[in-house]
């Protein structure tokens, strides 16, 4: 037995919904998935009992309509192009975008950002924001470990430079096309291609002195669990190697650089009973010499894939299987390496590596070892380990948690990556490559276009299902679903246009330059509650009748609802683009607050002492 109320009633509860998860979320006393969850409960409960009825009878805001966002086709597009790029990381398929990229700009970060963000700015108003942003990601995650930077120092101004940028052009964002699409609908002529890009290159050139300038003062400093471990620069690790029928290496003249990766060093060459450091002369690499490498735990893993018969024999003779197939099995999809310190009171703690046997024993590969940053000029397989050395091995998920089980290793779970696979890089690099143009040419929508792409990273193996899921956000796939279920009671109810009406009657006796200015800041508030798009359709006629109102030109009050539209720096849900970088900057939703709200702000003024004298309307 449901009990109507009325929609005055509904829309307050609204209101204090609204309010409450804006708390919630900014707070974080309660987890963010729990916050959403409460909020969509109480929706639910509400509008269930005592719901509301339109024109026929019908409750707008049944279960069906407050559940559906979570099937929204832009939820759906992020959630897929994160598990997209989890298989781009995983495949190692960037990183020869990446060597190139960093090979020109050295150790120069701020070089390689300001190109970073330079090509954003410059193709986001040309191909839709969302793409440039994936593609980026990975490419700012990688400039941030190479120089040990923090990633929440870059990720935002990422979404935020696309979104500035995407306010130039009619195509740089679908809140721009969407106002044009409304503008046809009511009769009025659609906007052209450069209709607003002067005005719109002032606001973003004044949000880009905003990022360059004030943001990165307002941003958190955060690593992830990976980083924050190797931060120390002095980490690297000493590896031996023999050389197998290995034609990139055989003939090369013996050089520190000798293996072309990022983060490695050569400091001895093995060969019978000689041994030969640095300087090599003209030492020229042999088939079984045996080369001991200092090196990072990621330059080991890479050195598996770009040299499959450079064979790591820090265990002795059971790490050089004879069968090239069974050496194979050691870069298959499954393999990870990991960080492990002998623990205090190990069994290990005095042999060697020879006499554990340690593959047989473990089933695993040592790939390297770290002793008290100092260098190790011997084989590692007559090393005596000691307590707290730190080994780098590599196997399976099975191998290590059966490992986890023993005491004489601890394992530094923050160090885990996958081993790159050559083949998975090339079918990653293809697919990713083919969805980035089916989306940004339009042959299909986004999220069309990444879900097959997840599906072809599964079907080609780049990807194992339980990797593709735990590449999935939870707390975005709530929060956002919630949000979304807000806006539709804020439609449904007469939140928003109680709202708009109420400001407006409130300042339109001011004259149509306050009015302008208003109609602009409530628009960006919305924005940043609600979708841009549902705030872009509500709020198109209201500027038209505003304008009509006081007999002025419709023109700057269209470009309020464009632009306030498209302010969605205060919220990780008012746009996309923030949503793909939450998870890899490790943001929380206050920060967006914090670092964004401003911003909005900064825009709010410029927008306000720019388009009343631009189109004229000062009197």
């Amino acid at each position: 037995m449901t009990t109507a109320l009325t929609g005055t009633v509904h829309m307050w509860i609204t209101y204090l919904l609204v309010i409450a998860s804006i708390i919630g979320f900014a707070s974080e006393r309660i987890r963010i998935e729990v916050t959403s969850l409460l909020i969509l409960a109480a929706m639910l409960a509400t509008f269930e009992l005592f719901p509301i009825t339109n024109f026929n009878e019908e409750n707008p805001l049944n279960s069906t309509r407050l559940l559906i966002g979570f099937a929204n086709p832009a939820l759906v597009a992020v959630l897929a192009l994160q598990v997209i790029g989890n298989g781009l990381r995983r495949s190692g398929a960037l990183d020869w975008v990446l060597k190139l990229f960093l090979k020109h700009t050295g150790k120069r970060s701020k070089l390689a950002i300001f190109i970073s963000f330079a090509t954003v700015f410059v193709v986001s108003p040309f191909v839709n924001n969302t793409p440039v942003v994936v593609i980026f990601i990975p490419i700012l995650e990688t400039i941030s470990r190479r120089h040990f930077m923090s990633p929440s120092s870059l990720m935002m101004p990422l979404s935020f430079i696309a979104i500035l940028a995407g306010m130039t052009t009619l195509v740089g964002s679908s809140t721009n096309l969407l106002v044009s699409g409304t503008l046809g609908q009511l009769g009025e002529e659609p906007l052209g291609f450069f209709d607003f890009t002067i005005p719109g290159l002032i606001l973003a050139g004044t949000g880009l002195l905003y990022i360059l300038f004030v943001m990165p003062h307002l941003l958190p400093q955060r690593h992830s669990p990976f980083q924050r471990f190797i931060t120390d620069r002095s980490r690297h690790f000493i590896a031996q190697l023999t050389v197998g029928s290995e034609a990139k290496l055989i003939g090369a003249n013996a050089k520190f650089n000798l293996l072309g990766i990022r983060g490695t060093r050569l400091l001895l060459v093995q060969r019978g009973e000689h041994s030969v450091g640095t300087p090599f002369s003209n030492l020229k690499i042999c088939q079984g010499d045996i080369l001991i490498v200092m090196a990072t735990q990621t330059a080991l893993a890479e050195t598996q894939t770009k040299f499959p018969r450079l064979m790591f024999s820090a265990s002795g003779k059971l790490d050089l299987p004879k069968d090239e197939n069974d050496h194979k099995t050691w870069l298959t999809n499954d393999q990870l390496v990991v960080e492990a310190m002998v623990a205090p009171g190990s069994g290990l703690a005095g042999h060697t590596l020879k006499e554990i046997g340690f593959r047989a024993r473990y089933n695993c590969l040592v790939l390297g070892i770290e002793r008290h940053s100092r260098v190790i000029r011997r084989h590692l397989t007559d090393t005596m380990l000691q307590e707290g050395d730190v080994l780098v091995l590599q196997g399976n998920t099975q191998t290590l948690d059966n490992m986890r089980e023993q005491r004489n290793l601890i394992l530094l779970d923050g160090s885990i990556q996958p081993v790159p696979s050559a083949r998975n890089a090339k079918n990653a690099g293809i697919i990713f490559t083919a969805t980035i143009i089916t989306a940004s040419t339009g042959i299909l929508p986004i999220a069309a276009a990444a879900v097959i792409g997840v599906v072809l990273m599964l079907i080609t193996r780049v990807l194992t299902l339980p990797q593709a899921t735990a590449a999935l956000d939870q707390r975005i796939f709530l929060m956002v679903g919630t949000s979304l279920a807000l806006g539709a009671a804020m439609l449904e109810t007469g939140a928003a246009s109680y709202l708009a009406q109420g400001v407006i009657a409130v300042v339109g006796s001011f004259g149509p330059v306050v009015v302008l200015s208003t109609l602009f800041l409530l628009v960006a508030f919305l924005t940043n509650i609600m979708s841009n798009n549902a705030t872009a359709i509500i709020f198109t006629p209201i500027a038209l009748s505003l304008a009509s109102s006081l007999h002025t030109s419709p023109t700057p009050f269209i470009l309020a609802v464009l632009f306030g539209a498209n302010c969605s720096f205060a919220t990780p849900i008012s746009y996309q683009t923030n949503l793909l970088v939450m998870s890899p900057g490790y943001y929380r939703f206050k920060d967006f607050i914090r670092a964004g709200g401003p911003l909005v702000i900064i825009l709010w003024i410029a927008f306000s002492l720019f388009i009343p004298r631009y189109y004229g309307i000062l009197h």
